[in-house]
């Protein structure tokens, strides 16, 4: 466990205070005799995109260290005994909105007997959860992993997109209301919690799967000229940018990995080109290997809350590319060594460029976020177990 204590950071005009190691240790070993047992509640499909690998990694690495965690959510192949409908997710048929079975749901939950409820999505099963934790007086916590606002405006005109706008403010205010604690992945969405009237709003760093930090790594030797994109397939992700980069840089051989709405689009140009291969949904072990296989990540998202897909990249001392939307760019010990999209650029622009500098220049310029990234990990670790722990002081205080 790192030692964390109070300073100052330089790059940002926040100062955090952390958890000293001794304090950090007082914690769990109270939160061992108190058996603190964690329900995550998301409408997510557990390690089918972002949200849904997010809890997988999250638990992996915090079990060690609380009673009890568990994730209640849509699995990839639906669970007829927890579900009892779905309806594909708009904009995206290849994702479903589950409905669970209310009683089936909760007495799962009842066996776990829960002392803090995670909601980290907002649908029927993050419903059912705030329904099951103001019934049983359990405290709750709300992860905003997603900014519905530009996800609406992107796939809905603005005569749909508003009045659904209106009712998930309404519904976000509530929740902010009434959770003990929010936690977010960037300044934005914390400034938005807060004007939600969320009493406690906490910045959280994002976990890595454990594959990712001890797999020995294949170190990059030559030319830069395959790049890799792993993600959904979706408008805001960037995905015409990333076929115009096809089309300029034959040299360059790309690999894209994911499903999503533009699907075919990403199928008919892999059957033109030749540089370009698409390998469809691959479990996270696949993506790892070809995320080794791979010189430099692409993720040209418009807007992307965190960007887990570019942390794991670089643990595999990847070169990454991220446009200026990505919230991974708004941490700067990770920023520093990403080579960012701006305005003024585009990602065949930086690809180019980072194809023509030498070894030793691009080494030296991303090494700065590949030595961040165990730092930043086992920060994500101490934040979770002290987010938790500090949500839950109230009710084991009385």
């Amino acid at each position: 466990m790192c030692i964390l204590k109070k300073q100052s950071d330089t790059h940002s005009a926040k100062s955090v205070i952390h958890l000293s190691q001794d304090i950090l240790s007082e914690h769990t070993d109270q939160t061992r005799r108190s058996d603190l047992r964690i329900a995550i509640v998301s409408d997510a499909i557990a390690g089918r995109n972002g949200v849904g690998t997010f809890y997988l990694d999250l638990l992996a690495q915090i079990l060690p260290h609380v009673g009890a965690a568990q994730l209640f959510s849509p699995s990839d192949i639906p669970d007829r005994t927890l579900e009892r409908f779905a309806l594909p997710l708009p904009g995206d048929k290849t994702q479903r909105l589950a409905w669970p079975k209310k009683s089936t749901l909760y007495n799962q939950l009842d066996a776990l007997d829960p002392s803090i409820i995670v909601i980290p999505s907002l649908g029927m099963f993050s419903y059912f959860a705030f329904r099951y934790a103001q019934i049983k007086a359990i405290p709750f916590v709300v992860v905003n992993h997603t900014d519905f606002d530009q996800l609406l405006s992107i796939y809905w005109p603005n005569w749909l997109s508003r009045p659904f706008q209106n009712i998930l403010s309404i519904i976000n205010r509530r929740l902010c209301e009434k959770a003990v604690g929010i936690g977010v992945l960037n300044d934005t969405a914390e400034q938005k919690a807060k004007q939600n009237g969320a009493r406690s709003v906490q910045i959280m760093a994002t976990p890595l799967d454990k594959d990712f930090l001890t797999h020995p790594i294949q170190p990059i030797d030559g030319a830069i000229n395959r790049a890799i994109f792993v993600g959904r397939l979706a408008p805001e992700k960037g995905i015409n940018e990333l076929l115009h980069a096809v089309h300029s840089l034959s040299a360059v051989h790309f690999t894209v990995i994911g499903d999503g709405p533009l699907r075919d689009k990403v199928q008919t140009a892999a059957n033109a080109y030749r540089n370009l291969s698409y390998l469809g949904w691959l479990p996270r072990k696949r993506v790892r290997e070809e995320i080794d296989a791979a010189h430099v990540l692409l993720l040209p998202s418009i807007y992307e809350t965190f960007g887990t897909v570019a942390l794991e990249a670089l643990a595999r001392e990847r070169f990454v590319i991220a446009s200026e939307g990505c919230g991974i760019s708004k941490w700067p010990s990770l920023a520093s060594g990403i080579f960012t999209i701006s305005r003024e650029t585009s990602l065949t622009s930086v690809l180019s460029d980072i194809c023509r500098q030498s070894f030793e220049e691009r080494d030296r310029h991303a090494r700065k976020s590949w030595q961040a990234v165990r730092e930043f990990n086992g920060k994500a670790i101490t934040d979770w177990l002290d987010f938790f722990y500090k949500s839950i002081l109230p009710r084991t205080s009385n």
